[in-house]
């Protein structure tokens, strides 16, 4: 399988964007097309690339997630959002975008694709979703919103290291409803952090993880 790191591609197809329409609708469309066009470009390149390369040692190709996967070296998905007129993320139209995004990662032609294959918002791993978590600009019961129009569900959101035991199964059970409705995988990967309440920093020494606001958890 093979994964991608795309943010960068997507932020800068919009960037490029002239003479853009005033009309919302009009607009997201033209959006649309611009990342799809640049993504199914590069896909297309990998995959030939993929298909005139020998495997050895009986290794086949399964495919390829296509989801954007952001990390705290690249473009933050946040920007998109900016791009996309959101105000900020978090903002009334924070579903509508990322419903948007999501159909970018679904629409792509001739790939075999697995995994999410769709939108990914991992608040420790993206450097705008950490610093906005110390603006309150969205919650955790926001995140399992977003994740009705897009994909993963709560990815590595920092809570209260006392969260009662109680109310992480509660989460769960919220997250697996709302899975099972809409036919889809979603998990739940949260990170109780040790002595921090609602509100306060993290200190997280990893290379791959951003420190943010530990979420509250009602």
């Amino acid at each position: 399988m093979v994964g991608l790191e795309t943010p960068d591609l997507l932020a800068a197809a919009l960037r490029r964007l002239n003479n853009l329409p005033e009309e919302h609708t009009a607009y997201f469309q033209t959006a649309l097309n611009a990342m799809r066009e640049a993504l199914q470009h590069h896909v297309d390149a990998v995959q030939q690339y993929i298909t005139e390369t020998p495997l050895s040692a009986g290794w086949q190709y399964a495919g390829m997630d296509t989801s954007a996967a952001p990390s705290k070296n690249c473009t933050s998905m946040v920007e998109l959002y900016r791009l996309l007129r959101v105000p900020h993320f978090g903002a009334a139209g924070t579903v509508e975008a990322s419903a948007l995004l999501t159909r970018v990662f679904k629409s792509l032609h001739n790939v075999r694709a697995v995994g999410f294959s769709g939108l990914m918002l991992a608040v420790t791993e993206d450097q705008g979703l950490a610093e906005a978590t110390h603006h309150a600009r969205f919650g955790l019961h926001d995140l399992l919103t977003y994740s009705s129009v897009c994909g993963i569900g709560l990815d590595t959101v920092p809570i209260p290291g006392d969260t009662p035991a109680a109310k992480i199964a509660a989460i769960m059970r919220d997250t697996g409803t709302m899975a099972f409705r809409l036919n889809k995988p979603l998990t739940v990967r949260v990170f109780p952090v040790p002595g921090l309440q609602a509100g306060e920093r993290t200190t997280f020494e990893s290379a791959d993880l951003c420190n943010c606001a530990v979420l509250p958890v009602r």
